[in-house]
């Protein structure tokens, strides 16, 4: 009777596989840390070329490449005050100051929130982190004055468009990246710090606070603002308000249910778009330039549906 091989390896082939495993490991990591100092050496190179081109849009993406471990915080907050200085009429630079200053202990944003207001008054984003700063001092009344501010405001802008559109162009002028590389760069560094922390206005905008009337009026208004805001990121945060603030069923909340379909299918459609288009220099012209004339993300990505003669609505039997 012939007896079947054990399918159990032996110790010594265990060993042996887990010593070539090693080695494998250890070749990855090490081609992982020269790709990782390689960047890093051409990340410094760009922004070293950056810093001393000297102008406003060159020092704010100095500032903004200058991410992660390591990184010194007060040279970033340097770098955007003297792109601040270089341009003080810009509402764009003024936002990246403030939201790189929060991001600093020790730093005080109000004096920056105070230069948003005057260059951008009607922008309602400078009062946002004001509401947090309250919620941390269980300061209610000034939570409530803040969102008031906000409500009454007539846009939520980030600066979505004009940063990337900026940051890419002063990257490409550095000639250390292709269009493409630029474009990516950009849109990396702007989506980790434009936003701001959305989590204090929609903790303000529930429970026991929706139950007061000028409360509710508030964050319905809030809703209506920030759900015409400049990025989908915010559009979302008001629709989620808006079906906060307004009872089941109305036509306020179904707008904001049908509202909110219709961003994440034209996300998904942009997605789509995106992923077959992105690795062309041609592509990232077209959406630069679509960036350039158009204020929100939101236009922008209805232009690229257009142009690919795709519908901008969801058909009826779309699922998110």
């Amino acid at each position: 009777m012939i007896k079947c091989p054990s399918l159990s390896p032996s110790l010594s082939s265990i060993s042996m596989l887990i010593g070539l495993a090693a080695m494998l490991c250890a070749g990855c990591v090490t081609d992982e840390a020269r790709r990782q100092a390689a960047y890093a050496r051409k990340n410094q190179h760009t922004e070293q070329i950056l810093i001393a081109a000297g102008d406003a849009d060159s020092l704010a993406a100095a500032a903004m490449l200058s991410i992660g471990p390591g990184i010194d915080p007060v040279q970033r907050l340097t770098l955007i005050s003297r792109a601040v200085a270089e341009a003080p009429g810009r509402p764009d630079l003024v936002w990246l100051n403030v939201r790189l200053c929060t991001g600093v202990d020790g730093c005080s944003p109000e004096p920056l929130e105070a230069q948003l207001h005057a260059v951008d008054p009607d922008n309602g984003a400078a009062w946002f982190d004001s509401i947090g700063r309250a919620a941390r001092r269980n300061d209610e009344a000034e939570v409530r004055k803040n969102l008031a501010a906000i409500a009454s405001s007539t846009r939520f802008d980030t600066y979505w468009n004009t940063t990337v559109v900026h940051v890419t162009h002063a990257l490409l002028r550095t000639k250390t990246m292709d269009s493409r590389t630029a474009f990516m760069t950009a849109t990396g560094v702007a989506a980790a710090i434009v936003f701001p922390p959305y989590q204090p206005i929609m903790n303000a905008c529930k429970g026991e606070f929706l139950k007061d009337p000028d409360g509710l009026a508030n964050c319905r208004r809030v809703a209506s603002v920030m759900s015409r805001g400049d990025s989908y990121l915010t559009e979302l945060i008001g629709l989620a308000i808006a079906k906060r603030a307004w009872p089941e069923g109305s036509a306020e909340f179904m707008d904001a249910v049908n509202a909110r379909r219709v961003a994440h299918y034209r996300m998904h459609i942009e997605g789509q778009i995106s992923l077959k288009q992105l690795w062309r220099s041609r592509y990232t012209v077209r959406r630069l330039q679509l960036m350039t004339e158009y204020q929100t993300e939101q236009e922008v990505v209805s232009a690229e549906i257009s142009s690919a003669k795709l519908n901008p609505n969801p058909p009826s039997d779309w699922t998110e």
